[in-house]
């Protein structure tokens, strides 16, 4: 199989994986905050033995369609970070906005309530090539590049989805967008089928009728994803696993998704603020 296939396959999975989560752990968000929602115990993760082996892989294609079928948008979403580790349990919350455009460039801002009431606020700007992190209340700022930034232990910070987005290169998103991959038996030649170690099942939850996909990748991580079969779209992606000695479980809500939201020259680039130090790194959050 050749490289471009090979990353035909790999986009799919991405794709997946944004399936999975959808409303798992975020039932009760609505008009309620993370904040709020986060001092009660999360659910746990379906278990894949309750869902069937037997997915729907043209809804997937569908939404994969649509989750590119714009270069740029706006996402707003929530994100719920939780760690625990024996007796230590640590749950960190963020609201973000990020703007990106493929291939790799991003604007996230992202807030993070305090138990005092106050906020937080982090930026992380990508031009395509380097990406700066800034931290206002520290006035400090880092930089790293494209291919290193997954490296750090909070990237997910600028929200996965967005993420994920901007590491689709354009022949991949092009393909994508044509909805070519929801012909069954362009899937079957791709040798994508419905025996690939992924499971699904629709769902009802709060009235809706969504879809869930999950699968586990090669270092034991939990992905899953919801997509409401209506317009193909993904609602909530969630990663579970072990990290460092911590179970580790992250969840994105997606608010809304803006295509072609309005930009300008500077919105993907940065200019250091009077007094800002440059260091080695700096975190994006608490986490």
């Amino acid at each position: 199989m050749d490289d471009f296939m090979q990353q035909i396959i790999s986009a799919v999975m991405v794709s997946v994986s944004l399936t999975i989560v959808g409303f798992a752990g975020a039932t009760n968000v609505g008009n309620q905050s993370l904040l709020q929602s986060a001092k009660a115990t999360p659910t746990a993760p379906t278990l894949l033995s309750q869902l069937s082996s037997k997915v729907d892989l043209t809804l997937l294609a569908k939404a994969s369609a649509v989750f590119v079928q714009s270069d740029r948008y706006q996402t707003d979403s929530e994100i719920r970070v939780k760690a625990t580790s024996g007796g230590t349990d640590v749950t960190s919350l963020a609201k973000v906005t990020t703007v990106v455009q493929a291939p790799n460039k991003f604007r996230a801002e992202i807030t993070f309530p305090t138990d005092a009431g106050k906020t937080v606020t982090s930026r992380v700007i990508s031009d395509g090539k380097r990406i700066w992190l800034y931290r206002p209340d520290l006035q400090q700022y880092a930089i790293t590049s494209v291919e290193k930034f997954d490296d750090l232990n909070d990237y997910y910070w600028v929200g996965i989805s967005s993420y994920w987005y901007s590491t689709v290169t354009p022949d991949v998103r092009k393909l994508f967008a044509s909805g070519t991959l929801a012909d069954p038996q362009v899937l079957k030649e791709l040798g994508i089928t419905d025996t690939l170690p992924l499971k699904g099942a629709s769902q009802t939850l709060d009235g809706r009728s969504l879809y869930r996909y999950e699968f586990t990748d090669k270092e034991g991580f939990t992905i899953s994803a919801l997509i409401e079969p209506a317009t193909a779209e993904f609602k909530q992606i969630r990663l579970n696993g072990k990290s460092d000695g911590f179970n580790v479980d992250i969840i994105e809500h997606i608010l809304s998704r803006t295509p072609n939201p309005a930009i300008t020259a500077d919105t993907f680039k940065f200019t250091p603020p009077s007094g800002a130090k440059l260091v080695k790194s700096v975190e994006i959050g608490p986490l």
